[in-house]
């Protein structure tokens, strides 16, 4: 494969960052004066908290855990909590905006569902509109035969990426969905991209680990519980010598950090995974080259 490993680094987005068309309404803001019974739901900080006891008043959701728990970011805030799993959703159509002033060569929405076209643009306040890309993500048969043409399901593209935004560190990204009906993002990583190595050796190695559970009785019968999985990927780089000291740096300072790994070369969406490396190699090799190993985990 010819290529290096294209890494998204994505930035934090923060709240002075981001303005959306999805209102922040989920449940009642937090309000110290008020008193909450058991059960009841609250906004405090764009997370959703719920009472765990009656006659709760004036205790901080964020501080008081005998009081409060946390039950997860608002529907806003579910594109960017950095999961996997969860969802900002919309009805047709939803948009967000997002500042900052950093350099973001890149963008990816993943675990999207019901989107029938994208559209990002960048905008600069000095230079103006520099970017404005859009693409219907058209549904394709899962073979090609006159059968699955005019009869089989036909499946859309659940992630989708764009690796060329002019790098303005002070524009602001719009990001546009649309749909015929109910719509959802998964993850929105904005950031810059990093390339690692000369080329993806042939060879990747792609899988699932399932989280499913098989459990069989004394009588042989057997109960299966449907859980959550991961997608496994393992990649062989070839590096310069001059460049081990970069790639061990940078593989150093994103352990336990959720990344975009893509596979320069591929057209594909499945090589790609998001998630973290479990574990990375290097051998000298050669004289001016040497390998690179990586086995990365995505999450579930």
């Amino acid at each position: 494969m010819s290529g290096g490993l294209i890494v998204l680094k994505p930035v934090e987005v923060t709240p002075a960052m981001l303005t959306s068309s999805i209102p922040e309404n989920d449940y009642s803001v937090y309000a110290p004066a008020s008193t909450y019974a058991a059960d009841v739901r609250v906004i405090y900080e764009h997370s959703v908290y719920q009472s765990l006891q009656a006659n709760n008043m004036g205790h901080q959701p964020d501080v008081s855990a005998t009081w409060w728990v946390k039950v997860g970011p608002t529907n806003l805030w579910k594109a960017f909590d950095r999961s996997h799993t969860t969802q900002s959703v919309g009805n047709q159509a939803m948009w967000f905006e997002i500042a900052g002033s950093e350099v973001r060569s890149a963008i990816a929405l993943l675990n999207l569902t019901g989107v029938s076209s994208i559209r990002v643009q960048v905008t600069d306040p000095n230079f103006g509109k520099l970017y404005d890309r859009s693409e219907e993500m058209l549904s394709a048969q899962a073979q090609s035969n006159w059968y699955s043409w005019f009869f089989g399901k036909r499946t859309t593209r659940k992630d989708w990426r764009a690796l060329d935004l002019p790098s303005y560190p002070n524009a602001t990204i719009r990001v546009d969905l649309v749909g015929a009906g109910p719509i959802g993002v998964g993850v929105i990583l904005v950031g810059d991209q990093v390339l690692l190595g000369d080329g993806v050796r042939f060879g990747l190695r792609m899988g699932i680990r399932d989280y499913s559970r098989k459990e069989t009785d004394a009588w042989g019968e057997v109960t299966l519980q449907r859980r959550a999985f991961s997608r496994t990927r393992s990649f062989s780089l070839r590096l310069k010598n001059e460049q081990l000291d970069e790639v061990e740096q940078l593989l150093s300072e994103l352990r336990a950090t959720p990344v975009l790994w893509i596979p320069s070369s591929n057209t594909w969406d499945s090589p790609n995974v998001y998630g973290w490396y479990s574990s990375f190699d290097l051998i000298l090799q050669y004289a001016t080259h040497s390998d690179c190993s990586l086995d990365i985990e995505g999450l579930a």
